[in-house]
């Protein structure tokens, strides 16, 4: 679609080409890997929303566990969040750069902010209860096999999916419930396959799994989704010439 509006080297190319070079490479790196960070905190606003958390009792929420596809006023908080911590995750990174998770070696990068994603989810239960322990045990398997596409960490993803859809299903929690339960096939099938073809589908497809279970929900994040999704498809199509691997964080 981009390559037909914009064919190589015509004027509007080059425009935009000179526009997406313009912007720095780490940055670029950095905020790709974000997503992840991006579906933990919509799926924060969502569990505010849907369940009785003490902590956020005060605030007078009325949780309602069945709505679907939210775009109140309130879901300005969220949006707010999510650049919140993009901008100040972007700083940090800059600032001390020699600090493992913010580096901006993509190949050590990518594993170390999911590792710190993982801490930074179960540091979270504080706040947002018990509820975390899905997504904390989802984002694990993503930090797994990004880590090895070893036959043991498929093992272990599959009986963390496994312990993520039967809490979420007794917590009675839709989203890691539902995501679980789709992705739990293509391990099982990924088990007596081995490629870096499967590889790469495992970890695209449980993030994009849990974007679109969370967007039934906060449709606003859906938008943003699709944002990022543009957003890159346009980056690597001017700065590269080459179509983006969607959701595949460790490739460029």
């Amino acid at each position: 679609m981009i390559k037909k509006f914009f064919p190589v080297e015509s004027k509007q190319f080059n425009l935009l080409e000179k526009a997406f070079n313009s912007f720095n490479k780490d940055t670029i790196d950095r905020l790709e890997m974000f997503f992840p960070m991006w579906c933990m905190i919509a799926f924060q606003h969502y569990l505010m929303k849907s369940y009785d958390i003490a902590i956020f009792r005060l605030m007078s929420i009325d949780s309602n566990k069945s709505y679907i596809f939210s775009l109140i006023a309130e879901d300005l908080f969220g949006v707010v969040n999510i650049i919140i911590h993009t901008f100040l995750l972007l700083w940090l990174m800059n600032k001390f750069d020699f600090f493992g998770p913010f580096r901006a070696v993509k190949t050590d990068f990518q594993t170390n902010f999911l590792l710190f994603l993982v801490f930074y989810s179960l540091l979270s239960i504080i706040i947002f209860g018990k509820m975390m322990f899905g997504l904390i045990l989802m984002l694990s398997i993503l930090y797994f096999i990004y880590r090895s596409d070893s036959f043991l960490s498929r093992v272990v993803s599959l009986v963390f999916t496994l312990i993520a859809m039967i809490f979420s299903i007794n917590m009675n929690e839709p989203i890691i419930a539902s995501s679980a339960a789709i992705y739990l096939p293509i391990l099982i099938i990924s088990m007596f396959l081995k490629s870096q073809e499967i590889t790469a589908v495992l970890q695209k497809y449980l993030l994009l799994i849990i974007f679109i279970f969370i967007s039934t929900k906060e449709l606003w994040f859906g938008f943003i989704g699709l944002a990022y999704l543009v957003f890159f498809n346009m980056y690597y199509y001017f700065t590269y010439k080459s179509k983006y691997n969607w959701l595949k964080l460790d490739v460029a």
